[in-house]
């Protein structure tokens, strides 16, 4: 028995070509700090997420991936909090005038994940601007720009949002590269105080 892949790419070219995603977009593009939050399998798209947009862009990324800070955060207040405790620490140092230059982008399979709206809805209240990408409308009102993926299963709305990742580093002018030019260029040094070219 396969696993039903049916509709992948449809759904992927129905989400950019949203009026919402075009608002993440255009968000993404003028941001020049980039933060990534989820749950579970989708804690680890963030990470994932976060590190090829540091690697491939010119802006700085972060996802809360480490286990012991969050679990460290969970122990400390609860579970709807440690999302946005840990937004609270990622901002901290920065001039205020970079909050409108950040994106809190937060990723949930169910669009019920209370942390993450949460989170969101803190982030909007510091001027940081939000977009919720999820697979299932939220059952509660979001005030974040909120892209639905209408998806079924887990793997779908997970596979889907990691390939939206690189939809945004694209979108931005930046180059996503193929598997042939990084093996023959497997030396390359990046200089990362100058972003990627």
């Amino acid at each position: 028995m396969k696993l039903d892949l049916t509709g992948f790419e449809e759904k992927f070219e129905k989400t950019v070509d949203s009026k919402e995603w075009l608002k993440v977009q255009h968000d993404f593009n003028k941001s020049k700090r980039i933060m990534i939050v989820g749950n579970g399998g989708n804690l680890a798209v963030a990470d994932h997420a976060a590190i090829d947009v540091a690697r491939l862009t010119n802006k700085a990324a972060f996802a809360p991936g480490s286990g012991i800070l969050a679990s460290s955060l969970i122990h400390e207040t609860s579970h709807d909090q440690w999302v946005k405790n840990w937004v609270a620490i990622s901002m901290r140092g920065i001039e205020n005038n970079l909050f409108s230059e950040t994106l809190l982008i937060g990723i949930s399979s169910s669009g019920i994940s209370n942390n993450i709206k949460i989170a969101l809805d803190f982030a909007m209240t510091q001027g940081i601007n939000t977009s919720l990408i999820t697979g299932k409308s939220p059952d509660k009102k979001i005030n974040s720009n909120t892209i639905v993926l209408d998806v079924n299963e887990y793997h779908t709305g997970e596979v889907l949002t990691l390939m939206l990742f690189y939809q945004l580093i694209h979108g931005a002018g930046f180059v996503c590269p193929n598997i042939e030019d990084g093996t023959a260029n497997s030396n390359r040094r990046i200089d990362y105080n100058q972003g990627y070219n």
